[in-house]
């Protein structure tokens, strides 16, 4: 009997070692140019929204580009400008190889991957500048 649980318990291990090889190798590959399509709104705690800031106004339409240019294995690199500003982020696939989490100079992301080339996003920043809330679409330029 014991020797029975041992064999099964060595499967068990071996199948789940497996799996997880097997997510890996799925990693999606986020490098190369994204459309940013996304609706926003800054609080303003002065006079004008940061230099780093890409939404501008209380309500506010945001069409920019995102470059991600390199990337290894979970973690990408990349900038991100619009007609107003441009920063440059990091970020970082989920193990379930669809949400996204990613920081740039003032912000953070959070989203999740629909297709291979759509992603949806939420932005947040707070600085003592602004306050600045999105929600959009990436979709990778062809």
């Amino acid at each position: 009997m014991k020797k029975l649980i041992c064999v099964t318990s060595v499967l068990m291990l071996a199948l789940l070692g497996l799996s997880v090889c097997h997510a890996d190798s799925m990693i999606p590959n986020l490098v190369g140019t994204w459309i940013v399509k996304s609706e926003g709104g800054v609080l303003l705690k002065g006079k004008e929204s940061g230099p780093k800031t890409l939404h501008s106004g209380p309500f506010s339409t945001l069409n920019a580009e995102a470059v991600v240019t390199r990337q290894q294995g979970r973690i990408f690199h990349g900038d991100i400008k619009s007609d107003r500003a441009a920063k440059n982020f990091i970020g970082a696939i989920g193990h379930d190889n669809k949400t996204l989490y990613y920081a740039d100079e003032d912000g953070f992301l959070e989203g999740r991957l629909i297709n291979e080339n759509t992603m949806e996003i939420v932005y947040r920043h707070v600085n003592p500048i602004d306050t600045v809330v999105a929600v959009g679409l990436w979709t990778r330029k062809k």
